[in-house]
């Protein structure tokens, strides 16, 4: 009976520690993101990309937040691969493995108009539909019951940042003959495209240490 109380805890243990460091990046990310917000004052933040960041003296700062959202993002995929029990969720889990991937290339390659790899990575960024698939395939576990509610409210943030980042460009590219330029304000959408990210990364793995922490409980007090 002790082994298999062992065993029921260091199984639980896998989904906890990886929400956590899930959780621990994606609030790394912002921190770095903010951070060089302030190394960087000449980047007018209303129309730069956070990409930019990635150029000059203090690049490696937006590198590293880069790679830890991308931690986050393949780090709640390990906390989250038990909890989902559909179709949907394991592409939804892919995605946003996808998305870990695009982060990475973005993260290692910096913005160059001859060498592309960053805007492909940017392009690998799927976790808006990823967020869908997921919580809607959490929202069928049982275990996840209480937090519906949460799951409902996050679902759709990275897409509706996503969505207004896309409106924009489109609204503003024309107006500087489809160049990035002052008189494009695309900057702040896309930050808010990016933090929704963080917005739905957050919450989610929160909520899955609490669940994975439920799911030990009753299994150890069964062989007490």
């Amino acid at each position: 009976m002790a082994n298999s109380v062992l065993a029921t805890k260091s199984k639980s243990n896998v989904p906890r520690i990886a929400a956590r460091v899930a959780f621990v990046a994606s609030a790394m990310f912002m921190i770095l993101l903010a951070a060089v917000h302030i190394l960087r004052p000449e980047l007018d933040p209303s129309w730069h990309f956070i990409s930019e960041y990635e150029l000059g003296d203090y690049g490696w700062v937006m590198r590293v937040a880069f790679f830890c959202l991308a931690l986050s993002c393949f780090s709640l995929c390990m906390a989250l691969v038990s909890q989902v029990h559909s179709i949907g969720g394991y592409l939804g889990l892919a995605l946003l493995v996808l998305s870990a991937v695009g982060m990475t290339i973005a993260g290692i390659c910096v913005p160059d108009r001859v060498n592309r790899l960053h805007e492909v990575g940017a392009m690998l960024d799927h976790l808006p539909f990823a967020a869908l698939l997921i919580n809607w395939s959490l929202s069928r576990n049982a275990a996840w019951s209480p937090s519906r509610r949460m799951l409902l409210w996050t679902a759709g943030l990275p897409l509706l940042g996503l969505v207004v980042f896309v409106v924009f460009m489109v609204i503003m590219l024309p107006r500087n003959g489809g160049q990035p330029g002052p008189d494009v304000l695309v900057g702040w959408p896309n930050r808010l495209m990016i933090l929704a990210h963080c917005a739905w990364l957050m919450p989610v793995a929160w909520h899955t240490i609490h669940v994975a922490r439920m799911e030990v409980q009753p299994g150890i007090r069964s062989h007490r």
